[in-house]
């Protein structure tokens, strides 16, 4: 498996990286493409073509700190889902990070959303590939998120700085990130 920049070696899959980010996300949690383009060309991001058996089998987004890194988008193609492709990106994904922190947002677990299943088999999906809870829930683009991380260290101003380093004070208050529940220790 490897990960391929799609403005450099990964050229080759960039349509299928936006075909999958268009059909795979809310649209209430994209972010546009130039947007995405831009913090890549400052380092800031790194939009990656998962590829395997040398074909496109997925993507993976980072957002990229001086000394952190968030998964901010991750997918598999539907094609090659429950082929335990998911599972093999997360761990490689993980092993990329090692020894500096990672986190991952994952919608917040709510039986009475319309995924509610679907949130539930993600979060299963996530722990079973080594993540583990951080027991911070944040409110950021106006969606709940739970954030994991592989050692489950995080704190939520470290969450915060970490997006203000990467997005900027300006899209601070876009994103209007906001606490949901006490920290526990």
């Amino acid at each position: 498996m490897e990960f391929l920049n799609i403005f450099k070696e990964g050229k080759k899959y960039r349509d299928e990286f936006y075909q999958l980010y268009e059909e795979a996300f809310p649209k209430e949690e994209k972010k546009p493409a130039d947007l995405m383009e831009q913090l890549t060309a400052q380092g800031k991001m790194e939009m990656l073509a998962i590829e395997e058996d040398g074909g496109f089998a997925g993507l993976a987004i980072n957002m990229l700190g001086a000394d952190a890194a968030l998964l901010d988008y991750f997918a598999i193609s539907p094609e090659k889902r429950s082929g335990g492709y998911g599972g093999k990106a997360v761990q490689r994904l993980q092993e990329r990070f090692r020894g500096c922190p990672y986190i991952f947002e994952i919608e917040m677990q709510d039986e009475n959303a319309p995924n509610a299943e679907d949130r539930k088999r993600r979060k299963k999906f996530y722990l079973r590939n080594g993540l583990k809870e951080t027991g911070i829930f944040a409110n950021v683009y106006h969606t709940d998120f739970e954030l994991l991380t592989p050692d489950g260290q995080l704190t939520y101003d470290g969450y915060v700085e970490l997006l203000r380093e990467i997005l900027g004070e300006d899209a601070m208050g876009m994103l209007d990130p906001r606490p949901l529940f006490p920290e526990t220790p």
